[in-house]
């Protein structure tokens, strides 16, 4: 960086090479983390469309059909 540059910021808050890595390690468990949960949503999707087309099937609502069946 040159002296010249203007940043929003003071060089005392810029992040040092260990900064950069706890950042990398925590930003890549984060991404772990969001995948686990986006692949319980689609199952989660998976579970509710099975359970209209039943509900649908025997002319009731989910809510219903979860009550009785489930």
């Amino acid at each position: 960086m040159t002296p010249s540059a203007n940043l929003p910021f003071d060089r005392e808050q810029l992040m040092n090479e260990d900064d950069v890595d706890m950042f990398i390690k925590a930003f890549d468990d984060f991404m772990n983390h969001a995948d686990v949960e986006i692949e319980k949503y689609h199952q989660r999707e998976e579970v509710r469309g099975t359970l209209e087309e039943k509900a649908a099937e025997l002319e009731v609502t989910v809510d219903y059909y979860m009550q009785e069946f489930m």
